[in-house]
């Protein structure tokens, strides 16, 4: 058999041989620090697996990029046989692992129920075993025999038939790990020992909603940190804070922008006072600016038939995302997911001419999509959303300067909140996915060779992502990162001319004659929900002036003598529209000022004897500590200058 190396470099060999042999035979050095490789790509498998036929092998050390992976696998495991021996009447759940986190995760399933300080025993168990240097043992077996151990691991049914068919996928097949004695299911490297880990600690626990059966089962998750030395981990647990830090969930929390309650539903948030005055500052200048690129308003119901969606194909193809439907004594009917079956019907209201397109209609629009609730994070991933949705439709000659054009006002948007975009992403199908995407390999050729055309002229650079595509056509995403590393998408253009063709679209052309018209999806800032959630990370709360819900904090310095010129000043400014509060809590002032920063506040007006004697105002902005006094009709008109000229503070 032959092994490519990283290199280039081919190695043969006569017989199968371990992945620790493969790097001894290069170095005895990379012998000791091998703790697993990828195998063409695309598999990590661990030190000890069996290497017997051609493949490209990349090893695995600490310097590699997969290392940290490594590492979170090893103590998800430990985590395991630590609950399996605090908990033994409990069961770990081989739940389907994200190891790209600086997190690690187990899951446990126990009827008595779990509480976080529950977890201090698991963890002083954890870091016990780690002490114990316990090796990880690796092996395949027979088909009988990996489903005999599986079962030992506490492995549905459903859940081993699922590995079984990944393994038909896979170079190193039915592998079993054994650590302390318990079998687990070896689907990455680890490290030798236990003992490599420096410590194991819980920061979390949460739940996830997983499949049993045909029914869904609430579990536990187990989020934790590690590292390998205490170095590594000391400098983990500085990089956490700082996620946290610029983390939309804390930073709406400090700004009360919105509130999830349980009792109302998972996924379905609640915009607070200070966050409905967020988005619809933000919805006001979205309206004006799809008015000046001649967008038509419209209104479509929440619901529709499960017709209307069966015969858009969404029913096929994006069912699992959908709300259970609601039957009626004579009708079937589903929250609406998407909206343009709708924005369809309302181009069909009547005839249509070459003359009319292109057609550009936008909806601001209330959508509901069944997220699984282990998937659900604050504001970025939820169930009831509110779409800057579009649809345009166009005829053939158009649909590259209607893209274009397009592509302008999401720059031009994304521009004035100063959104820092990740990269664009070429969404094409996956051709041999024939349940996925519509079987027609005429049209989708067409679509993607036609937006592919568009991005070359407009010179952009872009990513090819096969398999992202929608169910009906490809699409350019703008991408960007969550201060958790969620890569989410933004904005988004998509060409279809698969759901025309479906609710038979026509406009009569030139000579007479019925034509069919293409269809262009637009999602201009996505949900208001996600790009909130976006704004919060990438401004970390210190929003625009223009759209702060409080725009200045009015702090008299006697809540008695000076409470009558504060309430006039307020009086003033909400005059010319500038939302204001007066802090009359009986607080020290330096209190008041520090929580205004807290709560990042663009402007704070101290008032007091000079202030009201003078009719003067004395501010200072975010981040500032300089003190500056004006007029109060020189103050009013620098932020109503700064407000419709939407620049920060």
């Amino acid at each position: 058999m032959k092994i490519t190396l990283l290199d280039g470099q081919v190695k043969s060999y006569d017989e199968p041989r371990k992945v620790l042999d493969i790097a001894g035979d290069i170095a005895t050095s990379l012998k000791k620090k091998c703790v697993g490789a990828l195998i063409n790509g695309k598999e990590v498998v661990p030190s000890e697996a069996m290497i017997n036929r051609d493949c490209k092998l990349e090893l695995i050390t600490e310097r590699h990029e997969l290392f940290s992976r490594v590492v979170n696998y090893t103590a998800k495991l430990v985590t395991c046989l630590a609950l399996e021996r605090v908990f033994p009447e409990g069961e770990v759940v081989p739940y389907e692992d994200n190891l790209d986190t600086d997190e690690f995760f187990a899951f446990f399933d126990y009827e008595k129920g779990l509480k976080f300080d529950d977890l201090k025993e698991v963890e002083l168990e954890a870091n016990k075993i780690i002490k114990e240097s316990l090796e990880f043992n690796f092996n395949t077996t027979s088909l009988e025999g990996y489903v005999e151990e599986m079962k030992k691991t506490g492995s549905s049914e459903e859940f081993i038939n699922w590995t079984l068919d990944l393994n038909e996928k896979s170079y190193i097949k039915l592998a079993i790990g054994v650590l302390g004695g318990v079998p687990f299911l070896a689907r990455y490297a680890t490290l030798a020992k236990t003992s490599d880990l420096f410590k194991i600690e819980f920061t979390q626990l949460t739940g996830v909603s997983v499949e049993n059966g045909d029914v869904q089962k609430s579990i536990y998750k187990i989020h934790g940190l590690t590292a390998i030395s205490e170095k590594d981990f000391k400098e983990l647990v500085e990089k956490i804070e700082e996620i946290k830090a610029s983390d939309h969930k804390n930073i709406a929390k400090n700004l009360e922008i919105y509130h999830l309650d349980p009792l109302i539903g998972q996924g379905l948030p609640i915009w607070l006072p200070n966050g409905a005055v967020l988005k619809q500052e933000i919805k006001k200048y979205l309206m004006e600016k799809e008015f000046e690129y001649d967008f038509i308003q419209i209104e479509t119901p929440v619901i529709g038939t499960s017709d209307l969606y069966k015969t858009s194909g969404h029913w096929e193809h994006y069912r699992d995302d959908m709300f259970a439907p609601m039957f009626l004594p004579k009708e079937e009917m589903v929250l609406k997911p998407m909206s343009c079956p709708h924005h369809i019907s309302v181009y069909n209201f009547k005839p249509r001419s070459y003359k009319d397109l292109p057609l550009r209609f936008a909806e601001h629009a209330l959508q509901h999509r069944y997220e699984s609730s282990g998937s659900l994070t604050g504001l970025e991933r939820v169930r009831a959303m509110e779409l800057t949705d579009s649809h345009i439709f166009v005829r053939p000659d158009q649909v590259k300067e209607e893209f274009k054009r397009c592509f302008n006002l999401i720059q031009e948007v994304l521009a004035t909140f100063d959104i820092k975009v990740d990269y664009l992403s070429l969404s094409l199908r996956d051709p041999k996915d024939k349940e996925k995407y519509f079987d027609d390999d005429k049209m989708w050729n067409n679509a993607e060779s036609e937006l592919e055309d568009v991005l070359k002229e407009m010179d952009l650079e872009y990513k090819k992502m096969p398999g992202e595509a929608a169910f009906y056509g490809p699409k350019l995403d703008i991408q960007a990162k969550t201060s958790i590393g969620h890569e989410i998408t933004v904005s988004t253009i998509q060409l279809d001319f698969l759901l025309p063709q479906k609710f038979d679209l026509k406009y009569i052309g030139p000579k007479g004659e019925n034509e069919r018209p293409i269809m262009i999806h637009r999602g201009l800032v996505g949900t208001y929900e996600r790009f909130v959630s976006v704004l919060l990370e990438q401004t970390k709360g210190v929003l625009p002036l223009w759209c702060a819900p409080k725009q200045v904090q009015i702090i008299p310095v006697n809540i008695v003598a000076n409470s009558d010129y504060a309430e006039q000043v307020r009086v003033e400014l909400r005059k010319n529209l500038i939302r204001s509060e007066i802090d009359k809590r009986d607080e020290r002032l330096s209190y008041k000022i520090r929580e205004a920063q807290v709560r990042k506040v663009p402007y704070q007006l101290v008032l007091g004897e000079n202030e009201q004697k003078n009719g003067t105002v004395t501010y200072r902005t975010y981040g500032s500590e300089e003190q500056i006094t004006v007029s109060l009709q020189e103050f009013i008109d620098k932020l109503r200058e700064k407000i419709d000229r939407k620049v920060y503070g």
